[in-house]
This record gives structure tokens, sequence and C-alpha cells, in this order.
């Protein structure tokens, strides 16, 4: 049961204190999307990681815990397995109802907002029949006859992207380039799905810092990972002058708006995005800061089981 526990102990620390170093390993410059990748492979090592521990908990003789115990179980007699035999099938019985219990949350809350969003994908489609005019290249554009500067995505099969007369209006051709090339950014990078994602496990799990952190997390760096796509395209300046002038402007809760996330963030990094090194070391530290997001976990486990083992070793 000790390898199982650690497992456990490990994914709670993991989701507890994750949160801090991965917002510091984004702020000292890491690219957006990369940053993405990391919050979410540490999300899903703690999801896996609960699992493994619960399956470990209810496999007979725990599986290969069973082997590894043996290895320790001259350093750990005091701890070990068998002086508590009864407790195993009490606590598999618990962590099994949990899991089944989160896993169902998880179902329920995907399936709710996949229907939320085939309807407001309907709503958005019957409207060019009604009052406004769609382009169709690259990405489906329906033009709405409002006054108020708007501009936001929907993400799916159907992907569309939603505009109004009035941002017309109110922008330069270059600024309205830059804000439909940030939305086509956010329908080509399947940023929709990435938060849709992190809201479910923000709104399942928010008894953990990490899922509850996830969503506001995922949100400001799909934004910025469009705003650099759309940088690079059009260059900074339409698009920042673009973002201030529409800055109050919104959507629907499950578009991702021209306005989403913390302007103020957006606009810094628009003037002082660090230059990128070179690309050997940057796809070096992602790939190592990736797996050990994804591996923390078991990581930490082995550290606590290790450990142990040598402290309580004459």
């Amino acid at each position: 049961m000790i390898p199982a526990a650690a497992l456990l102990l490990g994914v709670v620390l993991v989701a507890w204190w994750s949160p801090h170093p991965l917002s510091r390993l984004t702020a000292a410059g890491a690219a957006p999307g990369t940053a993405i990748a990391w919050w979410l492979l540490t999300a899903t090592g703690v999801i896996a990681g609960a699992i493994g521990g619960v399956v470990l908990l209810v496999l007979p003789d725990h599986g290969p815990a069973t082997a590894i115990m043996r290895v320790l179980h001259g350093c750990w007699s005091a701890v070990g397995h068998g002086g508590l035999p009864s407790l195993d099938p009490i606590v598999a019985t618990a962590a099994g109802a949990v899991v089944l219990g989160v896993g169902g949350r998880l179902a329920l809350a995907s399936a709710r907002r996949r229907q939320r969003r085939n309807l407001l994908h309907r709503r958005h489609l019957e409207a060019p029949r009604l009052s406004g005019t769609t382009t169709s290249r690259p990405v489906p554009t329906l033009w709405l006859a409002e006054n108020e500067p708007i501009a936001y995505s929907l993400g799916g099969r159907r992907a569309l992207i939603v505009a109004s007369t009035g941002l017309k209006d109110r922008l330069s051709d270059a600024e309205l380039r830059a804000v439909l090339a940030h939305e086509r950014a956010h329908v080509h990078g399947r940023h929709h799905l990435l938060t849709a994602v992190a809201e479910v496990l923000g709104r399942t799990l928010r008894f953990l810092p990490l899922m509850r952190e996830l969503p506001g997390a995922v949100r400001l760096l799909v934004e910025l990972s469009a705003d650099r796509t759309a940088a690079g395209r059009c260059g900074p300046e339409p698009l920042g002058s673009a973002l201030r002038s529409i800055r109050a402007a919104g959507g629907p809760r499950r578009a991702l708006a021209m306005s989403g996330g913390d302007t103020a963030i957006r606009l810094h990094w628009l003037t002082t995005a660090p230059e990128p090194r070179s690309r050997f070391a940057t796809r070096l530290t992602a790939v190592a800061v990736g797996g050990l997001a994804l591996l923390a976990p078991p990581t930490v486990a082995a550290g606590l089981v290790v450990g142990t083992g040598l402290i309580s070793c004459p």
C-alpha cells in the first residue's frame, strides 16, 4: 500500500504547489504555446498519477508495488504493509469511489459544455439568414450589423469568426487584418478545445489549486499565443492599437474574444516580448520541462519512497 500512498501523496503535492513554478516559467519568457503544453501536461500527470495510485490499491497484491516493497521491506518493517492488512480493501474502495465520482462529473460537465457549444453554433449559423453577411475564406466570417466593435471566434468542426460592422468603422485596414489574423490563430491553434478542457477540469476539480488556476492561465496564454501569431503576420503596432480600441467589447462565454485575457498583460507582452533563443535550446527546454511536468507525481512519489527507506535503514 505504501507505493500507492506515496503516488497519491505526490499527486497532492504537485497539484498544490505546481502553479507557482509554472507561472514563473511562463513569466521568464517561455513561448505561450509551450507554456500551455506545460500547464496541461502537469494536469494530465496529476490525473494519471491519481488513477495509477488507485489502480495500485485495487490490483491483487498491489501489482508491481509488491516487488518494490520486498526490496524495501528490511528498512521499512516498522511502517510496512503487513501491519495493517485490513486497511487495503477500505482504502481501495474509498479511492475507487472518489475516482469514479470525479470521472462521472468530468464526463457530465464535458457533455453539457458540448451541448451548449452546439446550440451556440446553431444560433450563429442561423444569423446570416436573418441579418448578417458572411465571407468564407480562410475561415468563415459572420459580419453583424452592430455599432459596437466586436470580434470573437467559435471553435469546433464548424469554426466561425464573428465580427461587427462597427469594428470595420473604427479600425484601419491594417488593424482589421491584425484582428482577423488573431481570431484565425485561435481557430487554427485549436485554442477553443484547449480552453474547454481547462475549464472542465477547473470546474470539476476546483479543490486542487492547479486545476483551479488552470482555466485562467490557459485563457490568457491562448490570447498571447494568438497575439504572437497575428503580430508575426501583421506587426505588433496595428495589433496593439486594435486591442486598445476594442478592449471593452466581448462575446459569448464559450467564444474567444479579441478582448479576452488581461489586456494590460497582452499590451505589455507585445512591446516587451523577449528575443527568441536558439531553436535547439528552446525545443530542448520545452521537452525537458514538459517531461518533468508529466512525470512529476511519480517522480515525487519515488523520492518519498526512496527517502523514507534511506531514513528508516539502521
